[in-house]
Order: structure tokens, then C-alpha cells, then sequence
């Protein structure tokens, strides 16, 4: 059996302004649901990696109604070397990655942004995020 590397990520809002900060994530066995973090808060999740290329994470995050992201926070072909703990730090302009392996943080700004859905669909956002 190959060995297993454990590894972990953990988000924090970083947003400012009072914004709650509405995490969905997911690779492609396992489903972590949505997350919302007040302001200044962390969530992180662990997991087991058998293999160089084995594992990708992907994360959604929406605020303010308007803003939604998303992006990997974990690839193992980009990640596996760089860290062991992944702490991303989630602003408005972008995500910055700061790993126990590298002495400065790795900010990446946003992709543009996905089309905000229309009025009458307001439900599709948690409550706690109006």
C-alpha cells in the first residue's frame, strides 16, 4: 500500500466590512456542504492523499449577494510540496495562501466574477447572508 500523506486546509475570512463569508467545497468523492464564517472566522478540513496528483478540492465562496467566487484550494499536482497545512486567507480582491513551507504568502487575484442571479432568485442565499 503506497503511503499517505495527511493533509489539511483551512480558510479564513478575511473580507472585512461585517461580511459573512458562505463556503461551499467538494472534491470528486466527497461533498464538505455549505459553510458560513463570520468575519475574522476559520474552517479547515483534513484529509488523506495516497498519491502525487491524486486529490483536488474546489471551493466556491459567495458575500454580499453579489460576489461569488471560486477556485482550488487544493491540487495536489500544484500543492502536494507546498504545504502540509494550507491556510488560505479569503479578501475581496482574492486568495492568499500562506503554507508551512514557504516564507511568503501567495496571494491569486479573482477570476471574473460569475452572473449574479436574478432578484426573484434571493433564495438561493443563506438567510445569514442577506
Amino acid at each position: 500500500m503506497p503511503p499517505l500523506w495527511k493533509k489539511e486546509v483551512i480558510r479564513k475570512n478575511d473580507l472585512g466590512s461585517g461580511l459573512v463569508l458562505g463556503i461551499h467545497c467538494a472534491s470528486a468523492n466527497d461533498d464538505l456542504g455549505m459553510k458560513l464564517l463570520p468575519p475574522g472566522e476559520e474552517w479547515g478540513f483534513n484529509f488523506h492523499t495516497a498519491a502525487v496528483g491524486s486529490s483536488l478540492f474546489h471551493c466556491s465562496y459567495i458575500w454580499a449577494k453579489a460576489d461569488k467566487r471560486s477556485f482550488a484550494v487544493y491540487d495536489d499536482n500544484q500543492h502536494h510540496y507546498v504545504c502540509t497545512q494550507c491556510h488560505w486567507s479569503i479578501q475581496t480582491t482574492g486568495a492568499c495562501l500562506y503554507s508551512d513551507s514557504i516564507s511568503q504568502a501567495s496571494c491569486y487575484p479573482w477570476a471574473p466574477a460569475w452572473p449574479t442571479p436574478s432578484s426573484s432568485n434571493n433564495n438561493v442565499y443563506p438567510s445569514a447572508m442577506n
